[in-house]
């Protein structure tokens, strides 16, 4: 959410967009929720906090989907609406708020290829691997997990004056569903001597979901089988890379 006011505000990338299809388990009332927790720096460390952060489907209604975006940490809590476009995948307005080129990043709606890069939010975002992750929900289960880094300069926040933020994000969304499953971030606030005046971790993993293919009844689907075949080719092909080179006598 941070990266989405922030960027708001300053320039954003271009990216090719391509046409998406609604999920077949997006469906008014589904929702998804995680645990969080956060650590804080001003200085020096605060004790961390934990929260839940839950996004629920509000409302399909001529191909976009009305998201309910909460976040509750300790006694702190906020929520927002967002208008989705179905046909792009796009965020198109936050509350009142329209938003310009801010792509969906609580599910994707394609299969991605190890090194692609793509957009969440307003993020050139790279696939960086294949991952299984566990949770209260599911153990093992198969997951694209994602990456980026930011630099902002110049920044004005509250008692923050001319500051760098160095941000990092990592994600890993489900290979069956597309849906999120979990999420590292991390924002640094240097001066100009580029000492950290101010950091901000937050980890969040699945914790709750009505979505049928995401439950603990199902059982933990293995790597779809054109991915695995994609993922051996590429590693017999960076061995091979390795390999040296003999030359005829």
């Amino acid at each position: 959410m941070l990266i989405v006011v922030i960027f708001s505000i300053t320039g954003i990338p271009r990216f090719q967009r391509t046409v998406s299809t609604q999920p077949s388990w997006l469906n008014p009332g589904t929702y998804v929720e995680y645990s969080c927790n956060v650590s804080v720096y001003k200085g020096a460390p605060y004790a961390p906090t934990t929260g839940v952060f839950r996004w629920t489907v509000i409302n399909l209604t001529d191909g976009y989907a009305f998201i309910r975006y909460e976040m509750r940490i300790e006694d702190m809590s906020f929520e927002k609406t967002f208008k989705i476009d179905l046909s792009s995948n796009q965020i198109k307005a936050i509350d009142d708020k329209l938003m310009e080129n801010t792509t969906n990043y609580l599910w994707i709606d394609y299969t991605p290829r190890l090194g692609d890069v793509i957009q969440l939010e307003n993020l050139s975002t790279i696939v960086v691997d294949l991952r299984l992750v566990s949770s209260k929900l599911f153990a093992d289960r198969a997951c694209w997990l994602t990456n980026a880094t930011f630099t902002i300069n110049g920044l004005n926040i509250g008692d923050l004056k001319n500051m760098t933020m160095d941000g990092f994000i990592e994600r890993s969304y489900d290979c069956e569903t597309g849906v999120l499953v979990s999420s590292r971030f991390l924002v640094e606030f240097k001066d100009s001597s580029g000492k950290t005046s101010q950091s901000y971790f937050t980890s969040m993993l699945i914790s709750s979901t009505n979505i049928l293919n995401l439950t603990v009844s199902r059982s933990s689907p293995t790597v779809p089988v054109a991915v695995a075949v994609a993922i051996l080719l590429t590693s017999i092909f960076m061995v091979v890379r390795r390999i040296p080179q003999v030359k005829p006598l």
